[in-house]
């Protein structure tokens, strides 16, 4: 079985089986982890916020503080579909993130994300991460090699690819319970000149 997008290889070719719940809850746990060493970090797991256009329920907010007091709200969604996000969801969450004053936001998608949807989110400072099963990181050389991995390799249930695209090249770092970094590097990076 083909495990990457023919026509947009950085992405799975099928959404990962997860629950709405179990998606999101493991979201919320990599955030956690993630925002630990950032000052009064708190993340929630769907979170109301309202702005002039209205209220909006998010996946999950994240909040912390720096430069002694300015107060970080970062939105967080997770799109479970069968084929990539497209730029107008992204464009949407821009909107929702102005309406309700919030500073940045991060896009998770099961099935990962049209270039249109990279390029506008990088234009934005969206985080765009694509939510996978654990053995969709299993790659192998092997002309015969199996496409699932062999009992003894250890991957984790869930994991994530960070991704990015810069003029034409797509970006990637890995994300699980033990390899958080690129969230880490992410929800801090700005925020010192904020």
């Amino acid at each position: 079985m083909r495990k990457r997008n023919p026509y947009s290889p950085w992405n799975p070719n099928s959404s990962v089986e997860v629950t709405p719940e179990e998606y999101e809850k493991q979201v919320v746990s990599w955030l956690r982890t993630a925002g630990e060493h950032l000052t009064q970090f708190e993340v929630n797991h769907l979170e109301h916020l309202a702005g002039p256009g209205g209220e909006y329920e998010f996946d999950a907010i994240a909040e912390f503080t720096i430069l002694n007091g300015a107060r970080i709200v970062v939105l967080v969604e997770c799109k479970r579909y069968n084929r990539p996000v497209e730029r107008d969801h992204v464009m949407t969450l821009w909107a929702k993130l102005q309406d309700v004053n919030a500073h940045k936001a991060m896009i998770f998608s099961t099935c990962g994300f049209q270039e249109g949807a990279l390029d506008y989110a990088r234009s934005k400072n969206i985080a765009t991460v694509i939510f996978v099963a654990g053995d969709f990181l299993y790659e192998t050389k092997a002309l015969d090699a199996p496409s699932t991995p062999p009992p003894w390799v250890h991957l984790p249930k869930f994991a994530a690819i960070f991704v990015t695209r810069e003029g034409g090249t797509i970006a990637s770092s890995t994300v699980y319970n033990e390899r958080i970094e690129p969230l880490s590097e992410w929800l801090f990076d700005g925020t010192e000149r904020a």
